[in-house]
């Protein structure tokens, strides 16, 4: 719930305040939101699959009939599923800043099996600790310089879009019933 509270914090920050980089395939949208910032975040995306793939892998061992601890298995399914959804706040934040996701190949997990429960949580807590430290350090990197983007542009940058996809005349009374 903490590390939740952190990437929304995060993600917020990031809103206003960015890093400072030329690109040299800027979008209006773009705006201040340099390639530095673009890569550390897919780095986080990254970072938040593996800690999915990794409570998956540690889900599926407690749910063994010869394991039989149907309650981690339950508690990680629920922390594999926040990771999901984090590292996909994560893609739809780029994706509104202009970015572009690069997706990595997800690590495996180094090991498969646990001695016990206990093994596997401090597992986990090394994985969440990794995460929350980096996620510290991209707040940092944004702090460095400000960056007051307004979403405004992108939804402009949409709806130009969407009129020149649609065309004149019947296509912009389409899209007008849209906006209604």
């Amino acid at each position: 719930m903490a590390r939740f509270s952190l990437l929304s914090a995060i993600l917020l920050h990031l809103v206003v305040v960015s890093m400072q980089q030329g690109d040299d395939e800027t979008l209006d949208i773009r705006q201040r939101f340099g390639s530095s910032s673009v890569s550390m975040i897919n780095d986080q995306i990254q970072r938040e699959f593996n800690a999915m793939y990794l409570y998956e892998s540690m889900a599926s061992y407690f749910g063994r009939p010869s394991v039989g601890l149907p309650g981690f298995k339950k508690f990680l399914k629920k922390a594999a599923n926040k990771e999901r959804e984090r590292a996909h706040k994560l893609i739809d934040y780029l994706n509104m800043r202009g970015g572009h996701v690069r997706l990595k190949p997800i690590t495996p997990p180094s090991k498969f099996e646990w001695f016990s429960a206990l093994d596997a949580a401090e597992t986990a807590l090394g994985a969440e600790k990794n995460i929350t430290q980096e996620l510290y350090r991209l707040r940092d990197r944004a702090d460095m310089e400000s960056d007051p983007h307004v979403t405004s542009i992108r939804d402009l940058r949409e709806l130009i879009a969407r009129l020149n996809k649609a065309g004149s005349g019947l296509g912009e009374l389409i899209v007008d019933k849209e906006l209604n």
